[in-house]
C-alpha cells in the first residue's frame, strides 16, 4: 500500500516512513540545495513530469550516504521508503567548493547500466550497483538486504515486468544471483 504525504522540514526533525510509503519533496529556496540524511533504512528518490506520467527512479540513498542535490527544474520529486526508514531533510546553501550532486551521480550510473544490450548483463550491473552502494560484502558475496518489485526493476532497467521476471528466474537457475524470498534479500556471488 502506498500512501502520499507532503513535508517541509526546516528544523531537520526526523521523518519516519513505513516500507512503500511516499512523500512529496518540496522545492528549496533559489540558491539552495537539498540534503537528505538517512538515519536508518533505504529510500528511493523519484520524479514525475506530470500528474499522469509514470514516476522515474532517479536515485537511492541509505545511511552510508550524504544525499545532496539541486532540485531539478520541471520535475516533481518524491521520496519512497524501500524499507522502514527514518531520515531528515534540510536546505543548504550552495557552495562553489562542493559541487557534488547525488542525483546526477546516480543518473549517470543508471544511464551506463541501461546501455548494456543484453538484459541479463543489465540486471547484473544494476544489482551490483545497488549492492555496492546500498548493500554490504559478506562471505557469500554482495548482499542487498531488501528487494524491489519486478515492475520497479523493469522501470529502472528499461524493460517489461514479465521479461525481467523471466530473466531473473534464468539468473537464479544459473546461480548468478541468489534470492531469499523469506528474508527479502539478494546475494550476488563475487568471483
Amino acid at each position: 500500500m502506498t500512501t502520499e504525504r507532503h513535508h517541509r522540514d526546516k528544523a531537520r526533525r526526523p521523518i519516519s516512513l513505513n516500507s512503500s510509503e511516499r512523500i512529496s519533496l518540496e522545492r528549496t529556496q533559489t540558491g539552495e540545495d537539498i540534503e537528505i540524511t538517512v538515519k536508518s533504512g533505504v529510500i528511493r528518490i523519484a520524479a514525475n513530469q506530470s500528474k499522469n506520467a509514470e514516476d522515474i527512479t532517479l536515485a537511492f540513498t541509505c545511511r552510508a550516504d550524504i544525499c545532496r542535490f539541486h532540485y531539478p527544474e520541471n520535475l516533481e520529486l518524491f521520496i519512497e521508503a524501500i524499507t522502514d526508514t527514518t531520515y531528515t531533510v534540510g536546505s543548504i546553501s550552495k557552495t562553489e567548493s562542493d559541487t557534488s550532486d547525488t542525483i546526477m551521480n546516480w543518473i549517470i550510473q543508471l544511464h551506463i547500466m541501461r546501455h548494456e544490450k543484453n538484459l541479463e548483463n543489465r540486471l547484473i550491473k544494476f544489482f551490483r550497483l545497488l549492492m555496492t552502494r546500498l548493500g554490504k560484502r559478506t562471505s557469500e558475496g554482495l548482499l542487498l538486504e531488501h528487494t524491489l518489485s519486478h515492475a520497479r526493476i523493469a522501470e529502472i532497467v528499461g524493460s517489461t515486468r514479465s521479461t525481467v521476471s523471466r530473466t531473473i528466474s534464468n539468473l537464479r537457475k544459473s546461480q548468478q544471483i541468489y534470492i531469499d524470498e523469506l528474508k527479502g534479500q539478494i546475494i550476488l556471488p563475487v568471483d
